[in-house]
């Protein structure tokens, strides 16, 4: 893997106004900015114009409080924490925006490119959890358990079931919820595990992308297992990486993006920890 490829990269997308774009050109937004950070953090490297990038978060949220969304109320003040400052606006109002998240999850309609139903969720407790503020965890933990099905696996066909049990293991932890006690979880995610290197979105699938690479290794961790297959994952995770440092989606071709730059490191950094 070429460290030094990666950080050029992301160093190379920034914009005046301190955020970041994996499009060159394109105005910058809160998730590339997050995973920007976030990869920047992971390599241990201190980004450049934190000042800028901080005031450029702190612009996107609303004088009444509110984010465009909850991924980009996680991305802002998960990203304003790494780099040592918080939203210009109340924390209390923050915490409202997120509880308003969590009321209405449960009858909300999912974005049909989403790769997980229980992804938002996941984003409102982790932000109210960060500011001590998650209240009734025993329901949420109820709606998340609901969605398990008899195999083991969290969520429906219609999404990417490797990436919603990741969500809902990750979303139980935060409530307290013991998930070594939940049924066939693990046998299932060794089910998607490839002996080649890697993981499927599901046991019934062929072709794999990077995020079902990283929710499988993700999901693992959270179980405090490891993959059966560590060093072929890692060499199957280093074939991802374009000539310009970033990472694609697709094993095969494609572009270099943020978020599969982001997994692909984060993937590494967990497997490097095994040898």
């Amino acid at each position: 893997m070429d460290i030094d490829g990666i950080v050029d990269y992301i160093r190379e997308r920034q914009n005046e106004d301190g955020g970041y774009s994996f499009c060159r050109g394109a105005e910058s937004n809160a998730e590339d900015t997050y995973y920007a950070i976030e990869i920047l953090r992971m390599l241990e490297v201190k980004p450049r114009n934190m000042d800028k990038t901080v005031a450029f978060l702190q612009s996107l949220q609303y004088q009444d409080g509110r984010f465009d969304s909850v991924k980009v109320a996680y991305y802002v003040t998960t990203t304003l924490t790494c780099l040592g400052s918080k939203p210009l606006k109340p924390i209390s109002k923050v915490v409202r925006f997120s509880e308003g998240m969590i009321e209405k999850w449960e009858s909300a309609d999912v974005y049909i490119e989403a790769v997980s139903e229980i992804e938002n969720l996941y984003l409102a407790v982790e932000i109210l959890k960060t500011f001590n503020s998650l209240k009734n965890s025993g329901d949420v933990q109820k709606h998340v358990l609901r969605l398990q099905n008899n195999d083991g696996s969290f969520g429906s066909e219609r999404f990417s079931r490797i990436a919603s049990t990741f969500y809902a293991l990750k979303t139980l932890i935060l409530l307290g919820y013991n998930v070594k006690t939940l049924c066939d979880v693990l046998r299932w995610i060794r089910r998607c595990e490839v002996p080649s290197g890697g993981f499927v979105s599901s046991p019934e699938e062929s072709s794999t992308h990077m995020e079902d690479t990283y929710f499988g290794v993700k999901a693992l961790k959270v179980l405090n297992e490891s993959p059966r297959y560590p060093q072929k994952t890692l060499k199957f995770v280093a074939g991802f990486q374009n000539p310009n440092g970033g990472f694609r989606r697709s094993i095969f071709l494609g572009i270099s993006d943020f978020e599969s730059t982001y997994q692909a490191v984060s993937v590494l950094k967990t497997l490097l920890t095994l040898f």
